[in-house]
């Protein structure tokens, strides 16, 4: 959804300054959904992060070099691939 597909409609009050907005159930449902979606997202990229604190403080960590090394990548949907 871009800003020029909404159809809002102000309230202002008796010198004109805007103090309010008026959407359709259906434009609000819209931008909360959006919302839901982006913090979605926000917790995944905080997810990625603690992986790969993990990762790095197991590589600080690590004193055989016999042991496989993992590398986090990101796959569809930005899911944690190890």
């Amino acid at each position: 959804m871009n800003n020029n597909s909404l159809n809002e409609k102000y309230l202002v009050d008796k010198d004109g300054k805007k103090i309010g907005v008026i959407l359709s159930m259906q434009e609000y449902r819209s931008l909360i959904n959006r919302l839901e979606e982006l913090e979605s997202f926000k917790a995944a990229r905080e997810e990625i992060n603690i992986v790969d604190q993990i990762l790095s403080e197991a590589k600080a960590e690590q004193t055989d070099d016999n042991l496989p090394t993992f590398r986090r990548r990101q796959g569809p949907g930005g899911m944690i691939v190890v």
